[in-house]
């Protein structure tokens, strides 16, 4: 038989004093943090549920285009946009109810796993972003879809930043934080969308 090396001792040591701080003295789970497991091993069921899974099969359809390697396509129901069925998310039209308790558990569950296909729509990632965006913060989808080409502008490296909206016209002064450079771009976008420019 053999025997576990020092290493292995302490890789074991290590794992049960990692578990053991996210534990109650007691050796339990607090509520809060089997909340957050439960809500993981729900999505998981939701990965492969049937309804799920058939909503998508049902609204696919072959690719014919010889010149590409897909073999199904699905159309997004926002944009209307064709995408490769990996590309896309099975929205649920009514948005989840949270899990921070107990009493949240069936609610949260009936509200991912016992719905039927109305209740489901097929989203591209971008648009599925802006929607659930839009219900987080409470703002229209057209709000949303531009805050978010916000954001990927602010998740530029900052010199790419400054050197983009000091090109725009924007003072130095007015880019000097990240806040300052945010609302330039609020600014900046709305007021191209407003010619109808190209925001990209």
């Amino acid at each position: 038989m053999t025997q576990p090396s020092k290493t292995d001792i302490k890789k074991r040591q290590d794992k049960l004093d990692k578990l053991l701080r996210g534990l109650e003295e007691d050796g339990s789970m607090s509520e809060k943090k089997l909340c957050t497991q439960l809500r993981s091993a729900v999505r998981q069921v939701w990965a492969m549920h049937d309804v799920k899974v058939s909503y998508l099969m049902s609204k696919s359809y072959a690719d014919m285009d010889m010149k590409t390697r897909t073999k199904w396509l699905v159309d997004c129901e926002m944009c209307g946009e064709s995408f490769k069925c990996n590309d896309v998310a099975i929205d649920h039209i009514k948005g989840e109810h949270s899990l921070k308790t107990f009493e949240d558990l069936v609610p949260f569950a009936t509200s991912i796993l016992g719905v039927s296909h109305k209740d489901l729509k097929i989203c591209c990632h971008p648009c599925h972003d802006a929607k659930t965006y839009a219900e987080r913060w409470g703002m229209s989808l057209e709000e949303a879809f531009a805050e978010k080409d916000v954001i990927a502008k602010i998740n530029q490296k900052v010199p790419v930043q400054k050197k983009e909206l000091t090109e725009a016209g924007f003072k130095p002064k007015d880019i000097s934080n990240n806040d300052k450079r945010r609302d330039c771009y609020r600014q900046l976008l709305k007021d191209r969308k407003c010619q109808g420019e190209n925001v990209e």
